[in-house]
C-alpha cells in the first residue's frame, strides 16, 4: 500500500507548509520493513554541556512527532539525552531539557511507548528501537527500555564517548538479524578505524559484536567512503569487499548508483555522506530527509546537524 506521512516543516518559530513523504510500502513483517537512523545531537556552545547530545526541548519535541507519525519498523539513534546525564548539568536555561526533571528517559520520549529499546551499556547515547509488533530482541523483556547492547570494549587512547554496539533481532515472520548502531569515533581515523574492526573480528579480550549470519548496520560512520581517504576508510573499504556470512555487504542510501550518494552531515563549510545502512540480506533504497527530492527534515527544520535516513528495505526471495 502507499503510506503518506505528513511532516510541518518548521523554520524559527513560524510554521512555513506541510509537506510529504511518501513510501512505497508492504505490510511490514511480510518481507518488508521501514528503517530509521539518525543522529539527534547538536554541536551548537547550547549543547556543549550535553556533550553536544539532543539538549533543547523543542527540538525534541518536533523530532518526536516526526518518529511517532513514521512509526519505522527498525530506528538506530545516536547522541540521545543519556538518563544520568541531567544529574551532572545545573540547568538555568527553560528552554533545555534538563531544566525539566527528567521522569522518562529521552529515547523514550522520542519513541513513544510502541518499541523495545536498547542502549549502548557504556555511555546510553546510543540506542536502537524495534517495533513491538514486529518482533523482539535478545535480552531485553518486550517494550522494556534495557541497556543491555553488546557494546565494543573502549580502546586505549580512544575517547570513551562513542560507541559501536550490536543486537540480535528476531521478527515474528522468523527473520533473525544483528542491528548494529554505529558511532565511531569523529576526532581520529586511527580508533574509527579500530572501532569498525571491532564489529567484525576477535581481539585479546573481546569477541565479535556480531553473532548471526545476517546484519544490518545502521548510524553516523563519521567517515565519508566516497570522498575521504583515511584509515578508517580503509578498513570500512576492506570490511565491506569482504562481506559477511558469505554475502556481500549492499549499501541502501539513495544516490549510490551514481557514487554520489544524498549528503547527511552539515558540519560548518564540510559536506559529507557520514550516515549510512548497510545489510547483507536485504534490498531497498533509503532517503535522506531534508536532502533527498520531496522530503523534511526529522527535526522539522533545524536543532540536527545529521539529516536522517528513512526507508523501506525487503529481504531478498
Amino acid at each position: 500500500m502507499l503510506a503518506v506521512v505528513l511532516f510541518v516543516h518548521y523554520d524559527g518559530n513560524t510554521i512555513e507548509d506541510i509537506r510529504t513523504i511518501k513510501v512505497e510500502m508492504e505490510p511490514q513483517n511480510s518481507n518488508g520493513f521501514t528503517v530509521l537512523s539518525a543522529n539527534v545531537g547538536n554541536l551548537s556552545l547550547g549543547c556543549r554541556k550535553y556533550l553536544n547530545n539532543l539538549c533543547y526541548k523543542e527540538v525534541e519535541q518536533r523530532i518526536a512527532d516526526n518518529i511517532q507519525t513514521l512509526k519505522p519498523g527498525i530506528v538506530t539513534l545516536q547522541e540521545v539525552l543519556a538518563p544520568w546525564q541531567c544529574q551532572t548539568v545545573n540547568e538555568t536555561n527553560k528552554k533545555r531539557v534538563c531544566y525539566e526533571k527528567q521522569e522518562v528517559a529521552q529515547v523514550r520520549r522520542l519513541l513513544g511507548p510502541d518499541y523495545t529499546v536498547v542502549c549502548d551499556t557504556r555511555n546510553q547515547f546510543e540506542c536502537v528501537g524495534v517495533r513491538m509488533d514486529l518482533g523482539i530482541i535478545d535480552d531485553c523483556k518486550t517494550g522494556e527500555l534495557c541497556f543491555s547492547a553488546r557494546t565494543a570494549p573502549a580502546l586505549p587512547d580512544c575517547d570513551p564517548g562513542f560507541t559501536v554496539s550490536a543486537v540480535t533481532v528476531r521478527f515474528f515472520d522468523g527473520l533473525i538479524f544483528d542491528l548494529v548502531n554505529l558511532h565511531p569515533q569523529s576526532t581520529n581515523d586511527k580508533c574509527r578505524a579500530q572501532m569498525l574492526a571491532q564489529i567484525f573480528a576477535s581481539g585479546e579480550d573481546f569477541s565479535p559484536l556480531l553473532r548471526e549470519e545476517k546484519v544490518l548496520l545502521m548510524g553516523d560512520f563519521n567517515m565519508d567512503p566516497w570522498r575521504d581517504e583515511d584509515k578508517s576508510v580503509q578498513t570500512w573499504q576492506e570490511i565491506f569487499r569482504a562481506g559477511w556470512g558469505g554475502y556481500p555487504l549492499r549499501y541502501h542510501n539513495a544516490g549510490i548508483e551514481t557514487g554520489n550518494p544524498d549528503f547527511t552531515a552539515f558540519i560548518l563549510w564540510r559536506k559529507r555522506t557520514y550516515d549510512f545502512i548497510v545489510s547483507n540480506f536485504a534490498v531497498g533504497t533509503c532517503v535522506v530527509l531534508g536532502e533527498s527530492s520531496d522530503t523534511p527534515r526529522l527535526d522539522g527544520g533545524h536543532g540536527m546537524d545529521h539529516r536522517a535516513l528513512y526507508g523501506m528495505l525487503k529481504t531478498e526471495d
